[in-house]
């Protein structure tokens, strides 16, 4: 299956390789070492406290929108200010396509997974290049993408979420895989034999996991996707040069390491649907440092108290290059379970933001 793109486009648009890191990881010496708090200021820009994604695009570069300005802002991570603005336009031929799900910044040239686009923007907020989500499926089912990587010069790694993880009780009438390339120059879209595990429950008609609870996240560690879900401590690795799948126990020594499934008829039952999203364990997306090579997740544990009201524990977990945990530590300060790693630095963002012109974190820094 091919999409269109425009050619002429593609010759300007070199997407650099991403980086590789040597660096060997030594369990015995590798910790953590809390920074406390950390605050990057809004200067003189008018933001609200609370990002709506941010991404890292560089060493020491941090991607946030903010969602009431309507501004995509790059902070200096080391400076703690903001250094690069694009305005967010919501009509005419450079128009942005709310929500936006994925970001990334190589070359000069931004590249936003949204709701229907596939885009690439230059850093002054111009259209280079947008495509269709329609036009990267090969059936009648409009895949839902939640993840991209950018593999090399002219290859795009898209995830995609089965809509048997979407809906309950639905049945696709093939085996779903779950990851795809995009050639940028002839438009050919190429899927990759990757399968949810049968730790799915994606055959199970009865019990599953269903949307945010059951949506994949990847990283790339040299010629390997790392994936993962929320509902196992378990790693999965896909060797994109051999085709070798492999499997690897990760365990929290604090959480569940297997999420309860739930049933799909209470699914659709909001009043049991909102008792169980507070139940159990969480496991968030796996993250990479490439200054030491170590990896990173949040681990989430819900407990219900004596009051009947539940509340959450959360772990931060260190993986060497084998995907061996081989730290892992208690967050005290409430923070969202969404690691964000540069340079050799942790960042949690606190739930509550106490400043009005400045995002605050709690951080920790990876020592070896």
């Amino acid at each position: 299956m091919k999409v269109t793109v425009w050619p002429i486009l593609v010759i300007t648009l070199i997407i650099a390789s991403c980086e590789r890191t040597t660096t060997s990881t030594e369990n015995k010496a590798t910790s953590l070492k809390y920074l406390g708090e950390v605050v990057l200021s809004h200067d003189d820009l008018l933001l609200s406290n609370r990002g709506a994604l941010s991404k890292v695009v560089g060493q020491d570069s941090l991607l946030i929108y903010d969602q009431q300005s309507k501004q995509l802002v790059i902070f200096d991570l080391k400076k703690k200010i903001p250094i690069h603005t694009i305005t967010v336009t919501l009509d005419g031929p450079d128009f942005f396509d709310l929500p936006f799900v994925d970001l990334a910044v190589q070359n000069d040239s931004l590249f936003i997974l949204s709701h229907n686009y596939f885009s690439i923007f230059n850093m002054d907020g111009k259209t280079l290049l947008r495509i269709d989500k329609n036009e990267l499926s090969d059936n009648n089912l409009s895949p839902y993408l939640n993840d991209f990587q950018l593999l090399d010069r002219t290859k795009i790694l898209f995830s995609k979420v089965p809509m048997d993880v979407m809906v309950s009780n639905f049945q696709s009438p093939e085996k779903p895989k779950l990851f795809f390339t995009l050639d940028l120059p002839t438009g050919a879209v190429s899927e990759i034999p990757v399968f949810s595990p049968k730790e799915s429950l994606i055959d199970d008609e009865t019990l599953g996991y269903y949307n945010d609870n059951g949506f994949h996240s990847m990283v790339i560690n040299y010629d390997s996707i790392i994936y993962s879900f929320p509902f196992t401590s378990k790693v999965f690795i896909y060797d994109m040069g051999t085709n070798e799948q492999t499997e690897i126990e990760a365990p929290s020594k604090y959480v569940e390491n297997l999420r309860t499934p739930i049933n799909s008829l209470d699914n659709n039952n909001s009043e049991k649907w909102a008792e169980y999203m507070y139940s159990s364990s969480k496991f968030s997306a796996i993250e990479k440092d490439n200054k030491t090579g170590i990896f990173i997740r949040v681990a989430t544990q819900f407990k219900k108290l004596t009051d009947g009201e539940s509340r959450s524990y959360k772990y931060l977990m260190l993986m060497n290059g084998e995907l061996e945990v081989i730290e892992e530590i208690e967050v005290k300060a409430k923070v969202f379970p969404s690691p964000i790693v540069s340079n050799g630095i942790i960042y949690l963002p606190k739930v509550d933001q106490p400043l009005e012109d400045a995002y605050s974190f709690v951080a920790y820094e990876i020592v070896k």
